[in-house]
């Protein structure tokens, strides 16, 4: 079982504030440090230290790093950029971390595992466009291509692997682009080919936005995640919820298979100040194929989550969520961002 305690602080003059407007103690414009600790199986007691910096204000784009005293160490940088008819999407994660392997399956033993620490570095980048559809889409539909690069290294007998995908996406997206958005739908179809192993991945991502106008800021936010893989897939990139934006508590690959499915729903209410709150129940699944996945049964989160807004323009939240999992288990997670 994962639990993490998150604690935040920054430094801040009026130099991040913008002209005109009152100085907020909690208004981070520029960047805010985050003292963190962590207990896990794989690592122990863990102390450490994380950063975001916000690159472009009122946007989503931010360079998030992460180290601890034991060598962990995470860096995602994000850019996010869109014209009228044009949008540009990449990604820079580098991460080395400690993980528990449990074998594949969708009924696994969470005492049974091996702890293997991998090294990689990933570069994930997408382009899309809406010119060529029918006036009446442009906005809303998108297509595009992906290509994503990825070198990881491992400390146990698996295989090092230097893997490059290409693929497509095809887009629908009406909702509003932050972390707390209100309405809309998206529905996003992703297909992408890998040399290394020629693994090939598929993704249905699907999530809808209901405002319930009987509570402040209220969204009823359901979502729905199907991953599927054809061929050698290695170990590492098996489809499995992650435990902290899917199946929330959950240890990260204790399902995993080649196909997997996470069914989401979220009740979302502003409670004061920057402080806002949630209900979520979520189900997830796994199996060898769509087949095997029919017949398996289901693995449940439920739980309630605190979140706390860093970022007025970006709407960027801190979250923590405290969940039971399979009505027996209790879990932690804490992440930047919200859920889906």
């Amino acid at each position: 079982m994962f639990f993490a305690i998150l604690f935040f602080l920054a430094a801040y003059t009026s130099l991040f504030a913008q002209e005109g407007e009152e100085n907020d103690l909690f208004e981070f414009k520029k960047f805010i440090v985050l003292p963190l600790g962590a207990y896990s199986e794989e690592t122990g007691i863990v102390l450490g230290v994380g950063a975001m910096f916000f690159i472009k204000p009122g946007s989503s784009d931010v360079l998030a790093v992460m180290t601890s005293i034991k060598k962990q160490t995470t860096l995602i940088n994000k850019f996010d950029y869109e014209t009228e008819h044009w949008n540009f999407l990449s990604q820079i994660n580098i991460a080395s971390w400690p993980t528990q392997f449990f074998g594949i399956g969708n009924d696994l033993d969470e005492n049974k595992y091996k702890v293997y620490t991998s090294k990689n570095i990933r570069i994930p980048l997408a382009i899309g466009t809406d010119l060529l559809l029918p006036e009446v889409f442009q906005g809303k539909f998108n297509y595009g291509v992906e290509t994503d690069w990825e070198y990881i290294t491992f400390d146990n007998d698996w295989k090092n692997s230097h893997r490059v995908g290409l693929g497509y996406n095809l887009t629908y997206n009406s909702t509003e682009k932050n972390d707390w958005p209100r309405k809309g739908s998206f529905v996003q179809f992703r297909h992408i080919f890998f040399n290394a192993n020629r693994f090939i991945w598929k993704n249905m991502d699907t999530r809808m936005y209901i405002p319930l106008h009987f509570l402040p800021e209220g969204v009823l936010a359901l979502g729905s995640y199907l991953e599927d893989f054809d061929g050698d897939v290695p170990p590492d990139r098996l489809a499995q919820p992650d435990g902290v934006g899917q199946l929330r508590g959950l240890k990260k690959g204790l399902l995993a298979d080649k196909t997997s499915w996470v069914l989401q729903s979220e009740l979302r209410t502003h409670l004061f100040w920057r402080c806002k709150g949630v209900f979520f129940y979520e189900m997830a699944k796994v199996g060898k194929d769509v087949a095997e996945l029919n017949d398996n049964k289901w693995h449940n989160s439920i739980g309630i989550g605190g979140r706390f807004m860093v970022n007025k323009d970006s709407k960027t939240h801190i979250r923590g969520d405290l969940s039971l999992v399979n009505r027996k288990k209790v879990g932690i997670a804490v992440q930047i961002n919200e859920a889906f």
